[in-house]
């Protein structure tokens, strides 16, 4: 039985590339969710801000800024009633409101599928790309560690291959 030290000094070390590859991969996979990470948090913050900027805004029509109490329409909705804002601009503005948190959700659906686009085009596809070429440095290196079989003339002529005997 070879020893470790035979074995690393003929090269035949069973599963090593193997062993490499995964551990370049889990490394190259570090900056790739940090930098994808890092953009979808700054992208989320802007648009919970901008979220509170349009739940914060009283859009309010002439007709409705005659109307007593308009003052009291600040805040939430339910502040705003509670303050005494007349209920058709606490109502003409709850489906605005409506409008920009469905916007949210929308825009974090979209942000969680780009990162997941970001992981497979900028770390699932170099992996098996470094894959592929390491599959065939393999094959390579295989095919040329073997030598061709050994070709010799028979009696009449006719060439056969030298084998193994069945």
């Amino acid at each position: 039985m070879a020893t470790k030290a035979a074995q690393d000094a003929a090269g035949k070390r069973p599963g090593r590339w193997w062993r490499r590859w995964i551990i370049t991969c889990l490394v190259w996979a570090v900056p790739v969710v940090a930098l994808g990470l890092k953009e979808m948090v700054a992208e989320m913050l802007y648009d919970s801000a901008d979220l509170r900027v349009s739940i914060g805004r009283w859009n309010v029509t002439e007709a409705q800024r005659a109307m007593p109490g308009v003052a009291q329409c600040t805040g939430t909705l339910d502040a705003a009633r509670a303050a005494g804002c007349p209920a058709a601009i606490v109502d003409a503005n709850a489906a605005s409101r409506d409008a920009a948190v469905s916007e949210l959700h929308v825009r974090r659906i979209a942000q969680i599928t780009g990162f997941f686009q970001a992981v497979v085009v900028y770390w699932v596809i170099p992996c098996v790309f470094v894959l592929c070429v390491g599959l065939v440095c393999g094959l390579i290196r295989r095919a040329l560690r073997r030598p061709a079989p050994a070709i010799s003339v028979g009696q009449a002529g006719a060439s056969r291959v030298d084998g193994p005997r069945r």
